[in-house]
C-alpha cells in the first residue's frame, strides 16, 4: 500500500513539475516574441520616420536627396553618404559651397566645392570647382543659373538606399514588412492566462 501510494505521489509531483516546466518554456517563448516584435517595430519606425522626413523635406523645402558614389569629396563627404541639397540661385552661391552639377558635357553629376567664382550675367554665373580629395581643380568651368547646394550629409545612409533599390533589397524589405505584420497581428497564445 505504501509503495503504491508513494508511486502516485511521485507521479503527481512529476506531472506538476512538467506543467511548471511547460509554463516556464511558454513564458520564455512569449518573452522572446515580444522582444523580437519590439526590435522590428523600432527599426521600421526609424525607417518610416526617416522616409517621412525626407519626403516632407523634399516637398516643403525643396530638398534633393543624392547618393555619393565617388571618393572625390572625402573626408568631408564619404562614399555611400546621402546628401540633402537645396536648389540655390547661382548669384547666391559662395566660394566654399559644395554644389552638384553636370561634369562637362557628360550625363554624370559631380558634387564638388566652389574654389573660385567668375562673373555673373543675367543670373548666370561661372564657377571653378574642385573635389576636396583631388589635387587638381576640375578641368571645366561651369556656368549655371542655379544648382543644388549641400545642406546636410548623412554618412553611409546612401548605401542603404542604393541597396533597397536592388532586387535583394526589395525582397528583404517586403519580407520584413510581412514578418512585422505577422508579429503585430498574430498574438501568441502560449503562456496567456485563462480567465
Amino acid at each position: 500500500m505504501d509503495s503504491t501510494g508513494g508511486q502516485k505521489k511521485d507521479g503527481l509531483a512529476y506531472a506538476r513539475m512538467s506543467a511548471v516546466d511547460g509554463t516556464t518554456h511558454a513564458r520564455r517563448i512569449t518573452r522572446i516574441y515580444f522582444r523580437l516584435r519590439s526590435v522590428l517595430l523600432t527599426v521600421m519606425a526609424c525607417i518610416g520616420v526617416l522616409s517621412l522626413l525626407l519626403f516632407i523635406g523634399a516637398t516643403a523645402f525643396g530638398l534633393r536627396p543624392m547618393v555619393v558614389i565617388s571618393a572625390s569629396m572625402e573626408p568631408t563627404v564619404g562614399v555611400g553618404s546621402l546628401i540633402l541639397s537645396v536648389e540655390t540661385p547661382a548669384d547666391s552661391l559662395l566660394v566654399g559651397d559644395v554644389i552638384t552639377v553636370r561634369a562637362g558635357d557628360t550625363k554624370h553629376m559631380v558634387t564638388h566645392r566652389i574654389v573660385e567664382s567668375g562673373e555673373c550675367r543675367q543670373g548666370r554665373c561661372s564657377f571653378i570647382l574642385k573635389g576636396d580629395a583631388n589635387i587638381a581643380r576640375d578641368p571645366h568651368q561651369v556656368s549655371i543659373e542655379s544648382a543644388p547646394r549641400m545642406w546636410l550629409v548623412l554618412p553611409r545612409v546612401g548605401y542603404v538606399i542604393v541597396w533597397m533599390r536592388t532586387w535583394p533589397g526589395l525582397i528583404t524589405v517586403a519580407l520584413t514588412l510581412v514578418s512585422l505584420l505577422l508579429l503585430v497581428v498574430i498574438v501568441p497564445r502560449t503562456g496567456t492566462r485563462q480567465g
